[in-house]
């Protein structure tokens, strides 16, 4: 018996633009099983794709597998049979079979850091910095791909590399849509423990908790939030400020208050670039999760 039979299994998970709501399930039967999600693919030999990649997408997928330590295994969104203890011997399970070699790496048109001279005159090295389209809690379907100097962002491009036409939330699910997107910011803020509970807030709403009780709960929940002297230290102020209207909205919408429509996507990826522009490294997926573009959703909302 290995060392895996005493450690429960923690898959990296990756979304298609619509797979939300598989995503969505993933994490509460992770949840049920004790099993806590990988924020990195090098952590892990486990990858769950939820939904239906298209090509650009499933490459990005097809190279983060290429590079998962071995014994690696795919296992389906509703994990059936999903467990790497003993997944190097039945071949069945694993994808890519275990051990042998990997491609060599290539380094041909790998870029080198230029120079250029920064906002105070001193020359510094620019580095072109992407950041998706497969990351942990990161808007699925989303590639940024930024110009840094120093640590300071120069100039950001945002590409849909996967998109999808149905809606990723129904009609009246503006509470849990909200809660699933402020569970994310949380995490990306390092705030695991406060994510984790706005994830189970989101799940009540979804698993038909009433309006009243649940009100309750998150009531709570937003005033700890609000309160959190880490979370005004480490976001800045624009990025607290959506946080804000997030929790009032999911307020209203538990109240039975008429609440606005999310963002369409296309608009929320207009003004990231300017949003990124000028921020610090460290705060540029803060600034993305707290947009959280839903490209499940047709980009006219």
């Amino acid at each position: 018996m290995g060392l895996r039979a005493f450690a429960a299994p923690r898959p990296f998970v990756v979304a298609a633009a619509d797979g939300t709501r598989e995503r969505v399930a993933v994490e509460a039967e992770l949840r049920s099983r004790g099993w806590r999600p990988a924020l990195s693919p090098a952590e892990t030999g486990m990858l769950v794709v939820c939904g239906n990649p298209g090509a650009a997408l499933s490459d990005a997928i097809q190279t983060v597998w290429r590079d998962m330590p071995e014994p690696r295994v795919r296992a389906p969104a509703d994990l059936d049979g999903a467990d790497l203890d003993g997944a190097d011997l039945d071949g069945a399970k694993l994808q890519g079979g275990a051990g042998g070699s990997r491609p060599a790496l290539d380094l041909d048109g790998v870029g080198m850091a230029d120079r250029a001279d920064d906002r105070d005159g001193l020359r510094l090295d620019v580095l072109h910095v992407p950041l998706g389209p497969v990351l942990a809690d990161w808007p699925a379907g989303l590639r940024v791909d930024l110009t840094v100097q120093g640590d300071v962002v120069q100039a950001a491009e945002v590409t849909a590399v996967d998109t999808a036409d149905g809606p990723s939330w129904d009609e009246g699910q503006r509470a849990a849509s909200g809660l699933d997107s402020v569970s994310r910011l949380l995490r990306v803020a390092g705030w695991d423990a406060a994510g984790e509970r706005a994830a189970v807030l989101r799940d009540e709403a979804l698993g038909g908790v009433p309006d009243d009780v649940l009100a309750r709960r998150f009531a709570q929940f937003a005033r700890r939030v609000g309160r959190s002297r880490l979370l005004r230290w480490m976001a800045p102020g624009d990025v607290r400020d959506r946080l804000g209207g997030w929790l009032r909205e999911i307020g209203s919408a538990l109240d039975g208050e008429a609440t606005r429509p999310r963002t369409p996507w296309d608009a929320s990826l207009a003004v990231l670039p300017s949003l990124l522009e000028g921020a610090e490294l460290a705060e540029a997926r803060l600034v993305v999760a707290s947009l959280d573009p839903d490209l499940g959703t047709a980009p006219d909302g």
